[in-house]
């Protein structure tokens, strides 16, 4: 496994060792506290703050040892964030899959669906010319038509032969009765959605195909779907029925949740001696006549229900099973529709494509981490990637895609189910640009004296948006502005300057250990004397400089609050030098007299 080569030629770790550095990254932030505000501006865009930190000795060395690290390692920073902002997202990706549920039932009216109940027995001749009827008509009716096949347990035409499986159940006796299933019982025969044909429940095979066609022409006022789960180590089924009302329904509604199975191997009459049996009834999850619907049944309702049960010791091959759902009006008596699917899998309505971005600001060379979002249950994804690398995948979940070039670019992802396809474009919808590369210039030497200050311009490329500076040993000690006023220091020592800069596509840290070196004079003192005055302070306007010694001012710059540069004054020669400031705008002003090798900087207010 190898390594990736990062932007400016150092390495990427391979994701093997990114696995590594987080969590490890996480406890570098516990132990050094204020290094988790360093990551925080990345992540949160939170300011730094290390005045505790550095007033503190201890914890100012670790504070150093963090900076030197980070410094050290600066090329990888930007990896690692991405890494941070890419599990908190996943995390709280995960939370909101937990909170929303999917849906497995369409919100949009749909046409009736056909429940055929058929009854069969094993020593009823003419039954297998009827399972060829009832497959047809689900051959042609994906989706639509759907079938159980009762073995009542009172009808002679059940009793297994000898050494044959007993397929017989005591749960559809009551509907293969007179009068329910009308004038007579007879086998092949089959309800369609229960609904009564000329008096009659009950209705012959010739009859299937059209009344059926006639249901799934009908619009109904309810929608159904289904999601199974069943675990082969528990042996337990879990399944989720969820009904969908388009219309209201004043009438109550009872639900109907059944299990049959396939492949099932016996004799049958007018068959052979292994003849295979379809969609053969094994269990019903709810009461004789269903389980009343206790919720609203109004338009715009959404009615989920829950349903377990353990198939340990029941001996049926479970991947071989199917489950059956259907909605009964108890006014009429009639199937108002129904649904059924493949123990362990789920309904489809048509997908909704929908993706979201960690981050649709990258980096040059960094990945953007796609995360599919879209709903009904797609099977397959199209994803492409208007130059990006890969161009494509086919992945719910794609690969990290890197982006070379800076500009604007699109992305597209195609869902599909069997109940059709979606498309989603977002045009120019990653922006790709470079990180900045930090650097700032000192305006004069680092060797200074008590009290004097130092002038920083920030010099760093490519359009940084925030910029941390952090002066040990300073006054102010931290500034977030581009140019930062005149730094003073007060007490000896050799003390460190960082800057951290940040844009939308990443950040970047330099580190400069013992920059600056502040000696033991005094402010404005040179041989024990005050080296100049500048009077009147406040001013309208019009200031004079006096030396009071044998210095000579070599150069005179105004600089404003925010260390912009207003002024530059070339001396005469004289020991009192006159200065208009009257073309600026009232307020602070820092004036910085440089004299051999050295910057004295005084405050001054226009007033």
């Amino acid at each position: 496994m190898g390594v990736v080569a990062l932007p400016n030629g150092s390495l990427k770790p391979p994701a093997w060792i990114s696995l590594v550095l987080i969590p490890l990254s996480f406890m570098f932030i516990v132990i050094f506290i204020k290094l988790a505000e360093l990551i925080r501006l990345q992540i949160y865009g939170d300011k730094l703050d290390l005045l505790t930190l550095q007033e503190n000795i201890i914890w100012n060395m670790l504070y150093k040892a963090a900076i030197k690290t980070l410094y050290l390692h600066r090329d990888i920073l930007n990896y690692i964030t991405m890494k941070m902002k890419s599990i908190l997202f996943t995390f709280l990706l995960l939370i909101t899959s937990v909170v929303i549920a999917q849906n497995y039932v369409s919100t949009e009216p749909q046409d009736k669906n056909a429940i055929l109940e058929e009854f069969t027995g094993v020593s009823c001749p003419n039954c297998p010319a009827g399972h060829v009827v009832m497959a047809g008509i689900l051959a042609a009716n994906p989706y639509r038509a759907f079938c159980i096949a009762y073995h009542p347990s009172n009808s002679s035409f059940t009793t297994p032969y000898p050494g044959d499986p007993d397929f017989r159940r005591t749960y559809p006796n009551v509907f293969y009765t007179t009068p329910y299933c009308g004038s007579g019982r007879f086998m092949p025969s089959s309800f369609i959605n229960r609904r009564i044909y000329g008096g009659d429940r009950l209705q012959s095979r010739a009859q299937w195909a059209g009344y059926a066609n006639g249901i799934m022409a009908e619009p109904s006022p309810a929608n159904m779907g289904l999601s199974t789960t069943f675990d082969f180590m528990t042996q337990m089924l879990n399944i989720t029925v969820e009904i969908y009302y388009t219309d209201n329904m004043t009438d109550d509604n009872t639900v109907y949740v059944l299990l049959a199975e396939n492949d099932l191997v016996s004799q049958q009459a007018g068959g052979s001696s292994s003849y295979t049996h379809k969609h053969t009834f094994r269990e019903a999850f709810v009461g004789q006549w269903g389980d009343l619907i206790t919720e609203p049944t109004t338009q715009g309702s959404l009615v989920t229900l829950e349903y377990s049960w353990d198939a340990t010791g029941s001996g049926y091959i479970m991947s071989n099973c199917e489950v059956l759902a259907f909605i009964e009006n108890q006014a009429s008596g009639e199937i108002i529709t129904g649904v059924g699917v493949h123990v362990g899998e789920s309904t489809y309505i048509e997908p909704t494509a929908d993706f979201t971005v960690e981050d649709n600001t990258v980096g040059v060379g960094y990945g953007a981490i796609f995360t599919d979002e879209s709903a009904g249950n797609p099977t397959e994804w199209e994803w492409t990637f208007d130059g990006g690398d890969p161009a494509t995948s086919s992945l719910q979940e794609p690969p990290p895609i890197t982006y070379d070039t800076p500009g604007l670019y699109t992305v597209e992802l195609t869902v599909t189910n069997p109940a059709g396809s979606n498309t989603m474009t977002m045009t120019d919808f990653i922006s790709v640009g470079f990180p900045p590369v930090v650097g700032f210039t000192l305006l004069s030497s680092p060797n200074i004296l008590v009290g004097d200050s130092l002038i920083f311009e920030d010099a760093s490329l490519y359009i940084p948006t925030s910029w941390t500076w952090i002066f040990e040993g300073g006054d102010p000690d931290t500034v977030y502005q581009q140019n930062p006023p005149p730094i003073y220091y007060y007490e000896t020592g050799q003390y460190d300057v960082t800057l951290v800069v940040e844009n939308d596509y990443g950040l970047d840290l330099s580190y400069n250990p013992d920059m600056i070196d502040v000696g033991n004079i005094g402010l404005n003192e040179h041989n024990g004397t005050s080296a100049f005055s500048i009077y009147p302070n406040p001013s309208t306007g019009i200031i004079n400089i006096e030396l009071t010694n044998e210095l000579e001012i070599e150069e005179v710059l105004v600089r404003s609050i925010s260390g912009q540069e207003v002024l530059v004054f070339a001396p005469k020669s004289g020991l009192v030098q006159t200065l208009d400031l009257t073309d600026l705008e009232k307020g602070l002003y820092f004036v910085e007299i440089r004299t051999e090798g050295r910057s004295l900087v005084e405050k001054v207010v226009l007033k």
